[in-house]
């Protein structure tokens, strides 16, 4: 379903909590919802993503950060995590073109 909108976040919402409920009979509850997540700011690298470029040699530039998407920012912050395995984390790079190791 579409999340773009808080129309359609509420949707997804009621949808979900819906389904939830008729599969184990019990109402979720929401999770906590951080308003400023570190993948909507360009402005600054997270520490673990950039530790994570250096340790495979491909250290970020602010400037390259900012040029890719949420999403991408998303994966790469998900993808340096250090419960993560990261060894998807060097092909994400070369993916967003930032590496050519």
């Amino acid at each position: 379903m579409p999340c773009d909108t808080e129309t359609e976040i509420q949707e997804y919402r009621s949808h979900l909590r819906q389904l939830v409920q008729t599969r184990s009979g019990e109402t979720p509850s929401d999770l906590p919802i951080d308003p400023h997540p570190d993948w909507q700011n360009a402005t600054q690298i997270p520490e673990s993503v950039q530790a994570q470029s250096e340790s495979v040699g491909v250290p970020l530039t602010l400037e390259q950060w900012a040029s890719l998407t949420a999403m991408q920012r998303f994966a790469l912050i998900k993808l340096s995590r250090s419960q993560h395995e990261n060894k998807n984390f060097l092909p994400a790079l070369r993916e967003f073109n930032l590496a050519t190791v």
